[in-house]
């Protein structure tokens, strides 16, 4: 009996390694600038967010959850995120000004700068704070060339737009119905995929389609973050303080 069974196992990646290749989905080149001006209205109408969430990291197989972490930003420029214990002790606080970066670590009172490893560490690869206010207001980042930009569509009605900078590339994968969406995007350096962000559980806020559940995957490094909204508010006044270091926290250098 066991000899069939045997034999099955190893007739079984030759027969997954015959396997006829899916065909790529036809898409048609279509002019940028139209899609182009969507994403820039998307992000330009973002003013700012007050949020609740649950975040999830996942590393080599190892998962750690934060159950409470507030998130706020002002624009795509500022963002404070802050995670609390079930007893609400602070466990770790991330400040963008815009400009510098600062890290406050579970059990210490300062805020340290401490440059790109800090998203590294935190989810298991590198992230630019510019980027993660993008992942954080379901937006996509264009850092890129907007007027060099290109777009295919398919006949799903679903598009992508590409955006390059140097050594970078991004693809934005987006859906033009009566109301614009972003489904996904692809970060690329080097020609190599570095992450993927999708948006999922779409639900319109304050007038503004907003993902509830955000996913950031780097699949060569089995690293995941996931953020999953809960109280959400959109387009509210963000007070300015928010994002400076309160007096008595100081900053190490």
């Amino acid at each position: 009996m066991k000899t069939p069974v045997l034999a099955a196992i190893a007739l079984f990646p030759l027969l997954h390694a015959c396997a006829p290749i899916r065909p790529e989905i036809p898409m048609t080149d279509v002019p940028a600038a139209p899609l182009v001006r969507e994403l820039v209205d998307r992000r330009t109408s973002f003013t700012g967010l007050k949020a609740l969430a649950r975040v999830e990291t996942v590393r080599n197989g190892r998962k750690r959850a934060y159950e409470s972490v507030s998130i706020m930003l002002k624009g795509q420029d500022k963002f404070r995120v802050e995670g609390y214990g079930p007893m609400g002790d602070p466990l770790f606080a991330l400040l963008w000004d815009g400009k510098d970066l600062e890290l406050r670590r579970p059990g210490e009172a300062d805020f340290i700068r401490p440059g790109r490893w800090a998203f590294e560490r935190l989810i298991g690869f590198p992230l630019e704070p510019s980027e993660l206010a993008a992942v954080l207001s379901g937006n996509a980042p264009l850092d890129g060339e907007p007027e060099a930009a290109q777009a295919r569509c398919s006949a799903e009605g679903w598009c992508v737009v590409e955006f390059r900078k140097d050594d970078a590339w991004w693809k934005v994968r987006v859906v033009p119905a009566d109301r614009f969406r972003i489904e996904s995007w692809e970060r690329y350096q080097d020609g190599a995929l570095a992450y993927e962000t999708r948006f999922e559980a779409q639900e319109v806020i304050g007038e503004y389609l907003f993902p509830k559940r955000v996913i950031v995957e780097n699949q060569d490094k089995h690293a995941v973050l996931t953020v999953e909204y809960e109280d959400v508010e959109i387009n509210v006044p963000v007070d300015e303080d928010a994002f400076t270091i309160p007096s008595g926290e100081g900053a190490a250098r």
